[in-house]
């Protein structure tokens, strides 16, 4: 058997005495009125009325702010968007080594300036030479 919450009961409670009292004045009046759709009139317009007064001492909707941006995910997930096209590329780009020397400048001007000569007529990096260079800035204080 379903439970309805007491508020649930006692809303149905007053909309059919409501109803009723409606009805009976109806009549009363002389209007003449039919049961169904008198019955189907009464539930949409209790309804929409319980509707409304629900929606009335509701607290209002805000915006939430979500956590504030970090750029570096962004960097990562482009970083490594620029690393495989590096290693499919028939003709790899100078975007690989533009990256290494912007981000050891970003430790340490001087080890970035190193990086940027070191790199300045290098096309093709190996793997091997990737992690070297990143040792090289991981190993920056």
């Amino acid at each position: 058997m379903i439970r309805f919450p007491a508020r649930w009961r006692g809303r149905a409670a007053g909309g059919v005495v409501l109803a009723g009292a409606g009805f009976a004045a109806a009549v009363w009046l002389d209007m003449e009125p039919q049961p169904l759709p008198y019955v189907v009139w009464s539930v949409v317009v209790l309804t929409t009325a319980y509707l409304v007064i629900d929606t009335a001492d509701a607290p209002a909707a805000e915006w939430q702010q979500g956590p504030p941006p970090t750029d570096r995910v962004d960097e990562a997930s482009s970083d490594l968007r620029v690393l495989s096209s590096h290693a499919q590329s028939d003709q790899p780009s100078e975007a690989v080594a533009h990256r290494l020397a912007a981000l050891a400048r970003a430790r340490d001007p001087d080890l970035g300036e190193t990086v940027r000569r070191e790199l300045a007529d290098t096309r093709r990096l190996s793997p091997a030479d990737i992690d070297r260079i990143l040792t090289r800035i991981e190993d920056v204080q």
